[in-house]
């Protein structure tokens, strides 16, 4: 009978020991969960650190990044993500809008398919499409108002949300297998240079402001630009 009391009293221990040790791991995983918000002010306001910092997160993929952007053409994310597929083996998947493969930005997204990245675009005309995110092996969720085909982005306020929460990177996570089942694959055949017709492209005629100011018709939603009187 003098043994009961030492069994309940090693299992009151255990039981503590258990509760314990369960508080301590859901504390330290709610320490490590990734809750952030970084904004990203002018230049002068410092804005280089928290481009490191966001690059920083990127640099930690061990498996793949994904991303969503209107495009990309900023030429240091771009650089990064560049040398991160020619020293890392990760896999970069891309979805781009369709304005965001245009001419101009051909070098930027052909050095991202030479170095290995799968890119695709998707066509979302008369609009633009407006995603910004960015997942890390598909734990961490990267969003906010900067956007990577702005070659300028940190001239202006910006804002970026990292977050690891699972209701948060989920969905997201879903969007994105949609889009990128949806959207369609870039190749180098779109980037066929078409030779210029210099007579074409220089022989223009300025003719008279007034009479193509009146042959706009009234309420038209676009603004009379130099652009509209060169025939």
């Amino acid at each position: 009978m003098k043994l009961y009391p030492r069994i309940f009293s090693s299992a009151a221990a255990f039981a503590l020991t258990c509760v314990v040790f369960a508080a301590a791991y859901f504390y330290k995983s709610r320490n490590t969960e990734l809750n952030e918000v970084m904004v990203f002010c002018k230049l002068h306001l410092n804005a280089y650190n928290c481009f490191d910092k966001l690059m920083s997160f990127i640099e930690a993929a061990k498996h793949n990044i994904k991303v969503c952007m209107p495009g990309i053409h900023n030429v240091a994310i771009q650089g990064r993500l560049v040398e991160m597929l020619k020293k890392k083996n990760i896999k970069i998947s891309i979805v781009i809008d369709q304005s965001g493969c245009n001419e101009p930005n051909d070098v930027f997204i052909k050095e991202l398919l030479d170095a290995g990245a799968v890119i695709k675009y998707i066509n979302t005309e008369p609009y633009t499409m407006q995603h910004k995110f960015c997942l890390i092996d598909d734990k961490v969720l990267m969003t906010g108002t900067l956007n990577w085909g702005n070659d300028r982005s940190s001239d202006h306020w910006n804002y970026v949300y990292i977050t690891s929460k699972p209701k948060l990177v989920e969905p997201v996570s879903k969007e994105f297998k949609y889009m990128w089942l949806s959207s369609k694959d870039l190749n180098y055949s779109q980037f066929d240079s078409k030779p210029i017709n210099e007579d074409e492209c220089c022989n223009t005629e300025v003719v008279n402001l007034t009479e193509n100011y009146k042959s706009v018709p009234f309420g038209n939603k676009e603004t009379l630009t130099s652009e509209i009187c060169i025939v």
